[in-house]
């Protein structure tokens, strides 16, 4: 089912230099680096990556070492990532269905796109705008170097390797016949493993499942962030004080115990009867809060107040980062249709 999700604010106000100035966090939400036509809210996820010739596969795991079944395993784990990735968006409804088709079996060819017929039956049946496949797949892992530590328990060997995920993905339009996405992309991931011998460090490296599968369950979580808006933590520098003002004193005590509100009172009387100085850190905290709350042209306005009007240097590259976010903003309403 569709979830959906509040603002989650985790404010953690950490000392960072000189003036007073700290930071805030909180989370936001951007858009996806692609955008999917609004008419498709629900989506299916198949496997479509099965070898098109199982000879050839069991030939290649024996060559390459891997276990026959690790492939099979691991494009499973992909297709989690997928869907924990999807499921935490309020975009659509996902569906993970439990079909397995032949493709291509390769890293990096696509195979021929599924037939359209085919594309609408899968998609009614899993009551789908469109269909989410997972067609190609592939994977390895090499041992990159070793390093030697001395330590109180005696001389500890490393050895270190990386893990390397190739996925091709499909996103069909039935409606428009038409395939969205046809992304194909490596993700690597690094492993570590130690002991006191050379044998056992590499022994222990060798155990590379634990490591494909990592490699496979971020490649899944990174193609869903390709086709869906995410949530990302942001930080904001703030001030504390400015020469013993209260006002900014306050307003900064409300931000930290989330009182937007009271904040907001506090730093417009700062602006009002502070010094220059004052003014400049007070319109920037303003601007902080509003963008935390989601008005980001009143966050823009303040920062533009606290560099132009009052020469707060820090706010001159704030008003550039508002800029591109309310921006970003536009982008990420048309993609969730508001």
């Amino acid at each position: 089912m569709k979830k959906k999700y509040l603002f989650l604010f985790i404010f953690l106000p950490v000392l960072a230099g000189c003036g007073g100035s700290r930071h805030i966090y909180f989370n936001a939400q951007l858009p996806a680096p692609l955008a999917i036509p609004y008419h498709i809210k629900s989506l299916a996820i198949i496997d479509r990556s099965v070898p098109s010739d199982e000879r050839l596969n069991v030939l290649e795991s024996v060559l390459t070492g891997e276990g026959i079944k690790q492939d099979k395993l691991a494009t499973q784990i992909v297709l989690d990532g997928l869907n924990q990735s999807l499921g935490n968006s309020t975009r659509y409804t996902v569906t993970r269905t439990t079909e397995k088709m032949k493709g291509s079996g390769s890293g990096s060819t696509f195979p021929e796109p599924l037939d359209w017929n085919k594309v609408a039956e899968l998609c009614k049946k899993y009551h789908a705008d469109a269909l989410v496949s997972l067609e190609t797949y592939d994977s390895d892992f090499i041992v990159t170097n070793g390093t030697r530590s001395a330590g109180e328990e005696g001389t500890k060997i490393y050895a270190r390797g990386v893990a390397t995920v190739n996925c091709g993905f499909r996103l069909y339009d039935p409606a428009n016949k038409d395939i969205i996405d046809q992304y194909h992309f490596s993700h690597k991931e690094n492993w570590e493993s130690g002991g006191s011998t050379i044998a056992a460090a590499v022994g222990t490296l060798l155990n590379k499942d634990a490591a494909i599968k990592d490699a496979s369950l971020a490649a899944g979580i990174v193609y869903g962030e390709r086709i869906t808006p995410r949530w990302v933590r942001i930080d904001r520098d703030y001030y504390r004080k400015s020469k013993g003002d209260a006002y900014l004193a306050e307003g900064a005590r409300m931000m930290e115990v989330n009182d937007w509100d009271r904040a907001i009172e506090a730093l417009n009387n700062a602006v009002e009867t502070g010094h220059i100085k004052t003014k400049g850190r007070a319109a920037h905290n303003l601007a902080v809060v509003y963008e935390i709350l989601g008005n980001l042209d009143e966050a823009k306005k303040w920062a533009s107040d606290a560099w132009g009007r009052y020469g707060n240097k820090r706010s001159r590259d704030y008003g550039y980062i508002l800029t591109r976010r309310i921006n970003e903003q536009r982008v990420l309403d048309e993609q969730l249709g508001r």
